[in-house]
């Protein structure tokens, strides 16, 4: 393939924002065309690898939005092809899914990504996302990595409470491996994951949360402490109602 045929994506940010949402679901391109050209994001359409490739040479645009489960080649296979060509191989990628088929997850795992989503992606929320990926167009990661990245922001959140963190992708589920001596904490986790992939409560099934929640010995023994005292004061309770109203009777 020669490079030089191939033209270059817009570089006058006055014009739209030139997207390629290539995805065998025509629902799809229905649900976000009119959206995101209200918000001055144009969308060009394609079904298949092969039309995928076809549109990339035509006119290389500002950003590709690719599901993975394509006919006709894969998104693995435009992914391969994009790398090998020098124009293409600078194009930002996003990942929008809702692929659960392990063999096809891993066939682009090994590519770089600028951003990947879960969906559905509210319009207004895809938005957002293709305008901060186009401001940080050299920004790109593996799925691989992006689980590190996942770690680090549950970490933050969460203060560092989760012991052994991990997190996996496995069929297009997030989970996330841990111990926590709080359910809050666990809670806490699975707000850093939703924000992460812009996520809705519609889509919090993707996400798994193997967190064990188990008490540290100190913090045990605190509990333990406190609901001594705590049942002494119960037991105290009774004897002190009954001996009054024992004088209350008596008078």
């Amino acid at each position: 393939m020669n490079d030089e045929t191939i033209a270059r994506p817009l570089s006058d940010r006055s014009t739209p924002i030139r997207v390629l949402m290539a995805d065998p679901d025509s629902s799809v391109h229905r649900f976000y065309e009119e959206p995101l050209s209200d918000e001055d994001i144009e969308i060009v359409a394609v079904s298949s690898g092969i039309e995928c490739v076809a549109r990339l040479c035509e006119r290389v645009p500002d950003v590709l939005v690719l599901e993975p489960q394509l006919p006709w080649g894969g998104g693995d296979g435009v992914l391969a092809i994009m790398g090998e060509v020098a124009q293409l191989a600078t194009v930002p990628v996003m990942i929008l899914t809702s692929c659960r088929d392990p063999r096809v997850f891993e066939a682009v795992a090994r590519f770089p990504v600028s951003d990947y989503q879960l969906k559905p992606l509210a319009p207004d929320r895809l938005a957002g996302r293709l305008r901060t990926i186009i401001a940080h167009r050299k920004m790109q990661f593996t799925l691989a990595e992006q689980n590190g990245r996942l770690e680090c922001s549950i970490a933050r959140r969460t203060g560092g409470r989760i012991e052994n963190l991990h997190v996996e992708t496995v069929n297009g589920r997030i989970i996330v491996h841990g111990r926590s001596d709080s359910h809050h904490v666990k809670r806490l986790a699975l707000a850093a994951v939703m924000e992460a992939f812009e996520a809705s409560q519609s889509q919090s099934e993707r996400v798994e949360l193997d967190i064990e929640v188990a008490p540290n010995d100190e913090w045990q023994a605190e509990r333990s402490v406190l609901s001594e005292t705590r049942n002494e004061k119960c037991s105290d309770e009774p004897a002190f109602i009954n001996e009054e109203l024992a004088l209350t009777k008596e008078n």
